[in-house]
């Protein structure tokens, strides 16, 4: 299964983000306040068509393996030192990268980079789920004592 139309790629990332902006949103609010601005880097072993499937199976009905993503917080600094160095693909859009984590509100959104097995990246700028007040309530109470540098949501378990 791939996903071809740009529309169909833009509901798949909608919809995964719908599914998953409870965790990421307070995640982000709670580590922008130890780190400062940076962004979302959303990842996954799975192609963004599988990741679509609201049933964990393919187009010939097999089921597919344990569907996760792996959400970092970065800097733009992290982002030069840790990523770009290795992965000269993703310094493609660095520059825009840069002025999305320089404009966006804080308060209201969250920059999210996401990279799919496929080869997709997709860079946007998303409103921020639940608002502010909570996700900093709910990113104390979840990932205050995590010494985990990434965050791993397993869809299938949702």
């Amino acid at each position: 299964m791939k996903l071809e139309v740009e529309e169909e790629k833009n509901d798949a990332k909608s919809e995964l983000y719908s599914r998953i902006r409870f965790y990421i949103c307070p995640y982000a609010v709670h580590k922008s306040q130890k780190l400062g601005r940076g962004f979302l880097f959303v990842q996954s072993e799975c192609t963004l068509a599988e990741v679509s499937l609201m049933v964990p199976k393919n187009s010939q009905g097999l089921l597919i393996s344990q569907r996760s993503i792996l959400v970092h917080f970065l800097t733009v600094g992290e982002y030069d030192s840790e990523i770009c160095r290795d992965d000269f693909e993703l310094a493609e859009v660095r520059s825009t990268l840069q002025d999305a984590v320089d404009s966006y509100d804080e308060q209201s959104n969250v920059v999210i980079l996401m990279r799919f097995r496929c080869g997709h990246v997709a860079l946007g700028i998303a409103k921020l789920v639940p608002d502010y007040g909570i996700c900093k309530s709910l990113g104390n109470n979840y990932y205050k004592n995590s010494t985990a540098g990434a965050l791993q949501l397993n869809l299938d378990d949702m």
